[in-house]
């Protein structure tokens, strides 16, 4: 059953009820939402000097991931971030590295997520075993722009993207996203106090924009 103020044409739609802001059953609805669903993962560009990157967006949602970027055709692929041992962070920090390593126990992966070594541990029975891998998610590009989701691999993973990946080009082909550079001394970071929900709808409407923004609206064609 649709949600009451929900509609495609805006003319009919309202302000959603208050517990689409606050109430914890509707946040987790969101989350799972979030959770299959293609997420924005990083530009490219950010692994030309590091071959491991982690995703500390990604953990906030839920879910700790970390780029990398290994063989003769520099392949990135997108793996937990988290240890099969004790569940540390393995990735802490963009780097160049040959392997990637836990900083809690030495616990050893190579760069496509599967178990290397582990101190310690010689002579134990049945390991390693599959478990021991780190999980692998899928990850796809456009443009430079590298994107992933919750769910585990699978081979269907360009087809899924197909419908996201027209859309990006009817909306931004003209663009030259993929000439961009990354560049950190432009990295700005901002704690805010607010509910991140009322946040981005005031964000992706501009009816203040007239009204806050005047040097911003100068440069926009407010009514197209």
């Amino acid at each position: 059953m649709a949600e009451k103020g929900v509609d495609s044409d805006i003319s009919k739609a309202h302000t959603l009820p208050s517990r689409f802001y606050h109430h914890r059953e509707t946040h987790d609805r969101v989350l799972k939402a979030f959770s299959g669903s293609w997420l924005f993962a990083a530009h490219q560009h950010e692994m030309v000097e590091n071959n491991i990157l982690p995703l500390p967006q990604m953990t906030d949602l839920g879910e700790a991931m970390v780029l990398t970027k290994s063989g003769a055709d520099e392949g990135i692929r997108c793996l937990s971030n988290v240890c099969t041992h004790r569940g540390m962070l393995v990735a802490l920090n963009p780097c160049n590295a040959k392997v990637l390593q836990c900083p809690y126990h030495g616990r050893t992966f190579s760069l496509d997520g599967g178990f290397r070594n582990m101190p310690e541990f010689a002579g134990v029975a049945d390991f390693p075993s599959p478990s021991d891998d780190l999980k692998e998610y899928d990850v796809v590009g456009w443009k430079g722009l590298l994107f992933t989701r919750f769910r585990n691999s699978s081979p269907e993973s360009a087809s899924d993207f197909t419908p996201i990946r027209d859309e990006l080009e009817h909306r931004l082909g003209w663009l030259e996203i993929d000439k961009l550079r990354y560049d950190s001394s432009r990295d700005r970071d901002y704690t805010i106090a607010a509910n991140w929900t009322l946040y981005v709808d005031n964000y992706l409407e501009g009816f203040h924009i007239p009204h806050v923004h005047p040097d911003l609206n100068e440069s926009l064609d407010y009514d197209s």
